[in-house]
């Protein structure tokens, strides 16, 4: 019996993880996950799929069996998606962790609840993504990389071995992060950038060598 699952979002990254889901349907028809609907604040329908609630609802839906998986990250926001998150107070236990059939998972890996790892990603051995980790399409982690939570690896992001990155960090469209290099929480590396050093606390950064752009919005 499958388990019931809804998506916390909306069009976007909400919509990636229904892909990710029906695409492992297809390759296995015993895969666990199965989508009921979203949990959104704002439409009435997504992507075919009916919205059964809003994020106030959260634990009524827990309290009648549903899991959840989570779709929110407001780039360039990251603080205020810290603040969601808390606000709902999703049971952890409730978390689904949603990996596409194609996706490299190397030994020791730690995926905490709610981690999302998208098709053709490779994550290495020993690296632990903490609790909403968006890892997105063809993404390359090395070993030992420390991530805290509700971080977001966008498509084609490289990330080397035994790099640190905080609470809701940002590697943006097919950027590289050198390895043992710290990303402090609420930064981000933009699109098609090179990290060679760390980047501070609410920061974003961006070119090759990346430089300071400008401070994260924190409301």
């Amino acid at each position: 019996m499958k388990k019931k699952l809804l998506i916390i979002g909306g069009e976007g990254h909400g919509s990636i993880i229904a892909s990710c889901i029906i695409d492992n349907l297809r390759h296995d028809k015993n895969y666990e996950w199965e989508v009921d609907g979203f949990i959104n604040d704002f439409e009435d329908r997504i992507d075919n799929y009916p919205v059964l609630g809003k994020t106030s609802e959260i634990n009524i839906f827990a309290s009648k069996g549903y899991y959840f998986a989570w779709g929110i990250h407001l780039i360039g926001r990251n603080p205020v998606t810290v603040q969601a998150f808390n606000k709902m107070n999703i049971p952890l236990n409730r978390l689904a962790t949603i990996i596409h059939h194609s996706a490299f998972i190397g030994e020791g890996v730690v995926l905490e609840p709610g981690c999302f790892v998208m098709a053709h990603s490779y994550i290495a051995p020993r690296t632990h993504l903490g609790i909403g980790t968006m890892v997105k399409a063809n993404v390359n982690i090395g070993h030992d990389v420390m991530c805290g939570r509700l971080c977001h690896f966008a498509m084609g992001a490289i990330v080397g071995s035994y790099v640190q990155v905080g609470t809701c960090a940002d590697v943006a469209l097919g950027s590289v992060v050198l390895e043992k290099r710290n990303l402090g929480d609420y930064s981000m590396l933009g699109a098609h950038s090179l990290a060679t050093h760390d980047i501070p606390r609410g920061e974003i950064h961006v070119g090759s060598p990346a430089h300071f752009l400008k401070y994260i919005k924190d409301k």
